[in-house]
């Protein structure tokens, strides 16, 4: 049951309302997967209209890649026939989703320049209830940004949001994949705009992709609130979509981040964030995500809500050991995981997703608490706008992922919990270059009793294992063989 409330953004004043029914997750359907190997084509049919929709990738490996157009030709279909659905058509990937029958299933079984066939399959938002700083914040601004405990009312708005860098996401592009923005309302000050949506209806009629644009980057309620928010509205009314949309929606960001690079017009760089999963893996959106990432942009993803390992769902299972995205779990405001939250190898990090006040549609000061995974996701998102004041971080979606591990704060049980850095010997002062065979990690050290230069990390050995995780003192620097001896260089720093 999602707890609604309302709060007078000017008055905050939070008022209680009826409690809403959450809506019943979409079972998802089977998917159906098929990779090239030495196929040739068939001879086409003609094209009979109908059938279910898939997704189809092209292989961009293959000796010849092949035009988008070309494919469509051998089916007998082209890019405005009613049965196409999407075309995607960006630097990193290619390819369409259309309605087809068994017979053009096989023509494209038999085409070795195509890579992935795949069964659309629905896809759910994820909500299963509902230096400087800032006061009158969220329980869970204060908590990304302190190592101290948090404690008090969830759901009251006298919490403070600290800090170190006043740009909060200034020059960062954020693109939310959800059912879309309320960009009317008070907490994003002419900075949310919808860019694309699956059914040409650019409102929110669901709430759930207003709520997750507040935290990311509203006034009052969000962690870089100075960031651009675009909606991408690949869910419905009800909260559900197909994976193909997600594609598509993927495929757009792709190609307006790359005019976006090319525009130089105060762009610091892109993030997806979405707050989204399928009942099982989807191929095609994980090669979607992992699409956008080689083409620089971060990409944030939400956990998923079922108690599970997230590895068994998308995009969940493109992040953590498995992927470069960044897949997010909940934890309450007590920083104990959520006894909703997926987990395991494919999960990253922990953040704030029980209880959480955002944005709501209806009104513009209309806000909403819910919980969830969904919740959890845009503090990250808002973490890695914010981090964009770093332009090495900035431009790399690896390093970025490998920052927002280093400065989170262990919690036990291989539980990180999100923090914006300002916790972390150096906050945002990471920068890295290559040194020979090694990685020279250099932090700012201001708040300190010692002042250094910054902190050498030498890159791991060829067994993947170090012997060690301790710090050493060299001259101006500090000598450490492993990311997580940070927490020991802290108190290093301050003996």
């Amino acid at each position: 049951m999602d707890q609604i409330m309302k709060l007078s953004i000017f008055a905050s004043l939070l008022l209680s309302i009826p409690a809403l029914s959450a809506p019943a997750v979409t079972t998802v359907t089977t998917i159906q997967t098929v990779t090239a190997s030495a196929r040739a084509a068939t001879s086409q049919t003609s094209h009979e209209s109908g059938g279910d929709e898939h997704i189809v990738i092209v292989n961009k490996d293959a000796p010849i890649t092949p035009q988008v157009a070309e494919v469509l030709q051998r089916l007998e279909l082209h890019e405005n026939h009613p049965d196409v659905r999407h075309v995607f058509n960006n630097s990193a990937f290619q390819g369409f989703a259309a309605s087809m029958k068994s017979h053009c299933l096989d023509l494209l079984a038999n085409m070795s320049d195509v890579s992935t066939v795949e069964k659309a399959v629905t896809i759910s938002r994820g909500s299963i209830t509902s230096p400087d700083s800032r006061p009158n914040a969220p329980w869970g601004l204060q908590r990304i940004s302190t190592a101290s405990s948090v404690h008090g009312n969830a759901q009251a708005m006298d919490y403070t949001y600290s800090y170190s860098d006043t740009a909060l996401g200034d020059g960062a592009d954020i693109y939310i994949l959800d059912t879309g923005i309320y960009t009317d309302h008070n907490v994003f000050s002419g900075r949310a705009s919808m860019l694309w949506s699956f059914d040409n209806n650019m409102q929110d009629l669901d709430g759930h992709g207003t709520h997750v644009s507040g935290t990311a980057a509203g006034d009052i309620l969000g962690v870089a609130s100075n960031a651009k928010l675009y909606g991408i509205k690949t869910l419905d009314a009800d909260g559900g979509g197909w994976s193909s949309n997600v594609v598509a929606g993927i495929d757009y960001v792709i190609q307006r981040h790359d005019a976006r690079k090319r525009s130089g017009d105060n762009f610091a760089g892109s993030v997806i964030s979405m707050s989204l999963a399928s009942s099982g893996p989807v191929t095609s959106i994980n090669q979607a995500v992992e699409a956008a990432i080689s083409a620089g942009i971060h990409t944030c993803v939400a956990a998923g809500n079922a108690g599970t390992d997230a590895c068994s769902s998308s995009p969940a299972s493109s992040g953590g050991t498995h992927g470069g995205a960044i897949t997010v779990g909940a934890v309450d405001i007590n920083a104990s995981p959520a006894s909703f939250s997926n987990y395991g190898e494919c999960v990253d990090l922990y953040a704030p997703g029980v209880d959480v006040v955002s944005s709501w549609i209806g009104g513009k000061n209309m806000v909403n608490s819910l919980s969830g995974t969904s919740m959890a996701t845009p503090h990250v998102t808002g973490i890695i706008a914010y981090a964009m004041a770093n332009r090495t971080l900035a431009g790399s979606p690896g390093l970025m992922k490998e920052w927002v591990r280093m400065v989170a704060l262990p919690q036990g049980d291989g539980v990180l919990l999100a923090n914006n850095g300002i916790s972390a010997p150096g906050g945002l002062g990471l920068v890295r270059r290559r040194e020979g065979g090694g990685v020279r990690v250099e932090f700012e050290m201001s708040k300190t009793k010692v002042s250094v230069a910054g902190v050498r990390h030498e890159e791991r050995s060829g067994s993947g294992r170090e012997s060690s995780t301790r710090c050493t003192r060299s001259g101006g620097s500090w000598l450490c063989n492993a990311k997580r001896s940070l927490a020991h260089l802290a108190g290093l720093l301050n003996e």
